[in-house]
């Protein structure tokens, strides 16, 4: 039997696929296409330089026998020695993925469980400061940290040199500028009314609904016929159409990370009138027709929604997000990757197929 030296294993190791398994209790489904679609783009544009991912995504149930079965799975999984990487998404699907010890583990997370859950009535739920307490520990606990903007890394409280700001990118291949009247003569929508799109769960009290209705009673009352449309649980090829159909983009939220809706928008060279959380100051404010608002302030939210209507040309927000491409956002995420393994990953060999996508779990 021929015995491999170190400098051959190591040279089988570095040629080998680098795996990951995606542990994340929200995905698109047939169900609920809409669900999560940020994880899958991020999926996608990590598969498509290079790496295998697996996504286990907790079969529905009760949240106790969830977290439970996905645990198990993840033991097993990491006892396979399949996977070089294991990332966590949100709070407890991290700490799913931290409970064994044999793989790397990465906690990425996506806003309240690092900022806490806002209740309808402004403060935080008890539940929500617990998955916040747990997600701050676990930022010692895993070999890195993804957070979506300088104030989530701020919040962690953790080691900071473990702490990365990789927010979630937009596929741009989705994701473009149509002409309205194109777009609005497909939706039947009228072609010489004004459209503000407000792409968010009204019941969910973080995103401040009334807000926007506010602010748009607001410019409704100045004599402006103006309608705000609301795109909640559509599929992102409609998002798409609702987007570039639209005057503006509203974003009224108490809190975000890195709202995904925004960077949509801008990728559409849609003009977004949004509060001043998260990233969006940085992701929107050196955009013409764009405009950031104090949290709370109808007046100027309205004021914004005005200067959106009188910017009658499409915006440079796709130009200024550039950043932002998914395909920038995977070559952030595998050169941590290959810190906290020491592997150095190899793009895919020309004419190489991407893996499809499938699940590990859900079925």
């Amino acid at each position: 039997m021929q015995l491999l030296t170190p400098a051959t294993k190591k040279r089988e190791a570095a040629h080998k696929p680098f795996r990951v398994l995606m542990v994340t209790g929200a995905y698109p489904t047939p169900q609920r296409p809409h669900w999560a679609t940020f994880c899958k783009s991020q999926v996608n544009a990590l598969r498509e330089a290079g790496l295998t991912v697996d996504v286990l995504q907790p079969r529905p149930g009760p949240s106790p026998l969830r977290y439970l079965s996905a645990a198990i799975e993840v033991f097993f999984a990491s006892l396979s020695n399949k996977y070089d990487v294991i990332q966590g998404n949100y709070g407890l699907w991290c700490l799913v993925s931290r409970l064994q010890w044999t793989t790397t583990v990465v906690a990425s997370y996506w806003g309240d469980d690092i900022l806490g859950t806002v209740t309808s009535d402004g403060n935080h739920s008890a539940k929500g400061n617990f998955v916040v307490a747990l997600s701050r520990k676990l930022c010692y606990l895993c070999a890195a940290v993804f957070v979506q903007s300088a104030q989530m890394k701020e919040r962690t409280g953790g080691p900071q040199h473990k702490v990365h700001i990789i927010p979630t990118g937009i596929d741009f291949t989705q994701f473009q500028p149509v002409p309205r009247a194109t777009m609005r003569a497909t939706l039947g929508w009228q072609q010489d009314r004004y459209y503000v799109l407000f792409a968010n769960n009204p019941d969910i009290p973080v995103k401040n609904f009334a807000l926007a209705q506010a602010a748009v009673e607001q410019v409704r009352a100045s004599g402006k016929d103006i309608e705000l449309v609301v795109a909640n649980g559509l599929p992102h090829d409609t998002v798409v159409q609702y987007m570039n159909a639209s005057n503006a983009l509203l974003l009224s939220s108490h809190a975000e990370g890195s709202p995904n809706v925004v960077k949509e928008a801008m990728a559409c060279n849609v003009p977004v009138v949004a509060t001043n959380v998260g990233d969006v100051a940085a992701v929107i404010g050196r955009t013409e027709g764009c405009t950031v608002c104090t949290p709370n302030s109808v007046a100027e939210m309205a004021q914004g929604i005005e200067v959106a209507l009188a910017h009658t040309e499409r915006t440079t927000g796709r130009q200024d997000i550039q950043y932002l491409d998914n395909t920038v956002i995977a070559q952030q995420i595998l050169a941590v990757y290959e810190q906290i393994t020491g592997r150095q990953l190899l793009p895919p060999a020309p004419g190489r197929a991407v893996q499809k996508d499938t699940t590990y779990a859900n079925k």
